[in-house]
Parts: C-alpha cells; sequence; structure tokens
C-alpha cells in the first residue's frame, strides 16, 4: 500500500452531509487492510462499518439495507464473493453504489461475466491501492448519490 502520501484534510462533515446519517460498509477478509481503509475514510468525516465475514455482511446489507449507501468489498473471499454480494446488493437496493476490490487482474469483462444480467458495478480497485486513490474514489461517488 502506497502510504507516502498526506491524506487530504478531514471536510468537516461534508462527505457525511451528502449521505446524511448512511454509512460505508467494507468487506474484506483480510482485517489488516480493513482498518487502514476504514481509518482513512473516517479521518474524511465519513462513517464507515468494515466485515471481515461476507456471510455476515450479505445478512447486515440484506436485513439494514437503509444503513448503507456504499459497499466497497473484495471478490475473492471464503463463503460468499464479491460478486454475489454485488448482485444480492444491487438486488436489495439499486441505488447503492458498489466498488469491488481485488488483488488480481480482473478485466470489464471478467465482471460482467461473474455479476448477474443488469448488475451495476461503479468501481474496480485493483490491490495494493493508495489511500488517496480510496478516498478520491469513494468521494467521486459519493458526489453521484
Amino acid at each position: 500500500m502506497d502510504l507516502e502520501y498526506t491524506l487530504p484534510s478531514q471536510t468537516h462533515g461534508k462527505s457525511q452531509n451528502r449521505i446524511g446519517d448512511r454509512k460505508i460498509a467494507i468487506i474484506d477478509d483480510e482485517n489488516d487492510l480493513l482498518y487502514v481503509y476504514k481509518k482513512a475514510l473516517e479521518f474524511q468525516g465519513l462513517k464507515v462499518i468494515t466485515f471481515d465475514d461476507s456471510s455476515l455482511a450479505l445478512d447486515e446489507l440484506k436485513e439494514h439495507y437503509k444503513k448503507y449507501c456504499m459497499v466497497l468489498v473484495d471478490i475473492r473471499m471464503p463463503i460468499v464473493n464479491g460478486y454475489q454480494i454485488a448482485t444480492e446488493v444491487n438486488l436489495i437496493d439499486p441505488s447503492m453504489k458498489i466498488v469491488l476490490m481485488s488483488a488480481y487482474d480482473v478485466s470489464e469483462g471478467d465482471v460482467l461475466k461473474n455479476v448477474s444480467n443488469g448488475v451495476r458495478i461503479d468501481g474496480v480497485m485493483h490491490k495494493p491501492f493508495s489511500l488517496i486513490k480510496l478516498i478520491n474514489t469513494v468521494n467521486t461517488l459519493l458526489e453521484k448519490y
């Protein structure tokens, strides 16, 4: 991960105003990455909930989908993979932003082949990515929310 950059200063709630009290869910089976992603986005004034268990995350999103505006999900995880979560989330709430993350080379064709027809994916981030890229991607998608 590229940590040599200085993070942009906190937005003092500006991002929260765009999304109200809704949260961003980050789902990844790598706890160290979850911690870093969460802290970087919280520093920007965003509310973030992390899950290292994709099955529990999917249950939470199904039951409490109105609490979330965006999901960042690793593609390769045990039990429920990122493609399955993206498909389910899109069925539950088509307005929720979905970003897939992967340490593997994933093409647009791979994504289209692995999600159900009509499922919208708002972005794909290839690990390792910088925290600046994470913040910029999230903020760009929130501006479109």
